[in-house]
């Protein structure tokens, strides 16, 4: 960057980053994987304030060759976070090296970034167009909250997005207690890099449904672990932004009782015990 402002502009354009990333995809060569932690820790000042502070890890993993044998180092990263006055920071997804992380003190107040850990740098995203900043003041106001994300590369469109889902809801009471909350319909938003801004995109699922897993990437679709009375999995089409229900096995006629999922061998893959089928609330194994 320092060198030449035709190589920064060549090194930026994103014709030049997909080819790199296709170059380090089929690069044969590379066996190592990566594992990148996060975690928070309570700074105590001497007058007994606090805040928290991030730290990021990483675990490089690799395979020998001959001896097929797994070998780990662990490289403690220097990451600056660039926001203050968090509760909580979690990372949500990953593509193609760059990580989405929230950070907040509520699910009413989330902020969204986007981090390279290779340069250490951010981009934090603007506020959502449809998350309110606080609970609503008395009955029958909209209540919305952080209901899930995904994060990855739109191969069409040749841009990243990220999807945010909102669930909301109002009371039947001034007290707003739990067993009085009215599940109004989800809402959903995307954000795409190009435009750096946020749009309302339609969802058509349960109101009643909740997410219990953070998204997972493959090729052009986000996958959540979803329940809305049945667990299912409910999927996102980057490219044409509409979401999927696809149902898993029954309990009856499978014998497995499904939780969480994740990426194995580049297909989507669940975690599952095995169950008495006439025994709705039995797990085997």
């Amino acid at each position: 960057k320092c060198i030449r402002k035709s190589w920064c502009t060549l090194i930026n354009s994103p014709s030049f980053v997909a080819k790199h990333l296709n170059n380090s995809m089929d690069n044969k060569l590379s066996s190592s994987t990566c594992i990148l932690l996060s975690r928070s820790q309570a700074h105590v000042f001497p007058d007994n304030s606090w805040k928290p502070e991030v730290f990021w890890s990483m675990i490089n993993l690799s395979i020998d060759s001959d001896e097929h044998n797994l070998h780990y180092d662990v490289e403690d990263l220097n990451i600056p976070f660039p926001l203050e006055g968090h509760d909580f920071v979690q990372i949500e997804g990953y593509c193609n090296g760059i990580v989405c992380v929230i950070a907040g003190t509520s699910l009413y107040l989330i902020n969204v970034l986007l981090c390279n850990p290779a340069t250490g740098k951010f981009r934090q995203l603007p506020p959502s167009c449809l998350l309110l900043p606080s609970r609503p003041k008395g009955k029958f106001q909209l209540e919305s909250i952080f209901g899930g994300l995904g994060f990855g590369y739109d191969c069409k469109a040749k841009e990243y997005k990220v999807v945010q889902i909102i669930e909301n809801c109002e009371y039947s009471d001034d007290q707003q207690y739990y067993y009085h909350r009215i599940a109004l319909p989800h809402t959903a938003e995307v954000y795409t890099m190009a435009a750096n801004s946020w749009r309302v995109i339609n969802i058509d699922i349960s109101s009643e449904t909740y997410h219990y897993s953070s998204s997972v990437y493959l090729n052009g679709f986000f996958y959540w672990f979803a329940i809305d009375g049945e667990k299912y999995i409910l999927s996102f089409d980057l490219g044409d932004e509409i979401f999927h229900r696809i149902q898993l096995p029954s309990r009856k006629e499978s014998d497995f009782e499904f939780s969480n999922i994740f990426l194995c061998n580049k297909s989507i893959a669940s975690f599952c015990s095995c169950c008495d089928p006439s025994d709705e609330d039995s797990t085997l194994c």
